[in-house]
């Protein structure tokens, strides 16, 4: 099933940049709890959440931006484990796609090894696609359907399971009621806008955020249509500046571009994932300059949609490795604005 859905899922990806997502007239179903939640637009604009994030804290505020990048999101973990026993203090969190649900789990308070199990027992990816082989064989029923005028948006998953998975496991908690500020990033599918979910429930910002065009369908909220944040903006470190952070750390998650044998790409769907890949890693960059500190884990060989259980335990381990290496050099910036760190103490 991993194998197949591995084979497929690039060609829909790379689709995403190329190719604008498709929508027709919407049923209820997609409107229920999203009218509830708000987003601001970034492009364009210098508006500042009205939150705890204006708060004075005696010293820098320090943001973390968490990059898209599917089953790879196992490395933000890695990343979190290190950044607590180092005692670094984290002030908001803003993510995209995969970032923006780790990033909620850990706004929520939730224990960083509670998150770990999310991608250790694969509980992402079997919530995020559910038995993918029977979706895929009712699509030709949809078809039928849309003739006799039922038209629902683009998408094989409507993430009814996904949202319904973060309610009961965050306790329906709405982002105004999580334990620091947080962002949820989203692409506004009609004005190609990037914009951030920062009130209203949780589980539709999530479910927003993670909506990659041909995979999922968008997300309505109010009479606004949104998708994958990271269509255009995978590692949003400009949301956390504006969302009032003095320092931003980000973590990138793509997998790095390396040299590879030509006879790589005559592998079906290798095109594709290379497409991908390149156009990621050139939005990537441009983030890379705005960051204080970058941390880029090595995720090579982690699909986006994996179904192998070592793929969470790698991408922690990846996660581990490369923030320990970013340490030095983020101590030394902290240092520099004042923020001084012992072992033992607890900052935050």
């Amino acid at each position: 099933m991993g194998k197949s859905l591995a084979i497929i899922l690039p060609f829909l990806l790379a689709g995403i940049f190329t190719v604008p997502p498709a929508f027709g007239q919407t049923d209820e179903a997609d409107r229920d709890s999203e009218a509830a939640t708000t987003s601001e637009p970034v492009a364009g604009t210098t508006k500042t959440d009205t939150s705890s994030a204006t708060k004075p804290l005696g010293r820098p505020r320090i943001g973390l931006a968490l990059g898209g990048g599917g089953s790879r999101g196992a490395a933000h973990v890695g990343v979190l484990k290190v950044l607590k026993e180092e005692n670094i203090p984290i002030d908001l969190v803003v993510g995209t796609s995969i970032g923006s649900v780790v990033g909620g789990y850990y706004a929520a308070g939730t224990p960083i090894n509670q998150i770990e199990q999310l991608f250790i027992n694969d509980r992402f990816t079997k919530e995020f696609t559910p038995l993918p082989y029977v979706r895929v064989a009712t699509e030709p029923l949809e078809l039928m359907l849309r003739v006799v005028g039922y038209k629902p948006y683009d998408g094989l998953y409507r993430g009814w399971k996904f949202k319904g998975y973060v309610r009961k496991t965050l306790s329906d908690k709405n982002i105004e009621q999580l334990k620091m500020p947080y962002g949820a990033v989203v692409t506004d599918v009609v004005t190609g806008e990037s914009c951030r979910l920062t009130s209203g429930d949780i589980a539709v910002a999530m479910a927003a955020s993670t909506a990659v065009p041909g995979l999922k369908k968008p997300v309505q909220i109010g009479p606004r249509l949104y998708c994958d944040g990271g269509l255009i903006n995978n590692v949003p470190v400009n949301h956390a500046r504006e969302m009032g952070a003095d320092f931003v750390i980000a973590v990138d998650i793509d997998e790095k571009l390396k040299d590879m044998p030509l006879d790589k790409f005559r592998g079906l769907g290798s095109m594709a994932r290379q497409a991908l890949k390149i156009q990621l890693a050139t939005f990537d960059s441009q983030n890379s300059k705005t960051a204080d500190v970058y941390i880029h884990p090595d995720t090579t060989g982690i699909s986006l949609v994996s179904f192998k259980k070592s793929d969470g335990q790698t991408g922690i381990e990846a996660g581990i490795a490369a923030a320990r290496a970013a340490m030095p050099e983020l101590k030394k910036k902290l240092s520099t604005m004042g923020i001084a760190l012992k072992p033992g103490s607890n900052p935050q």
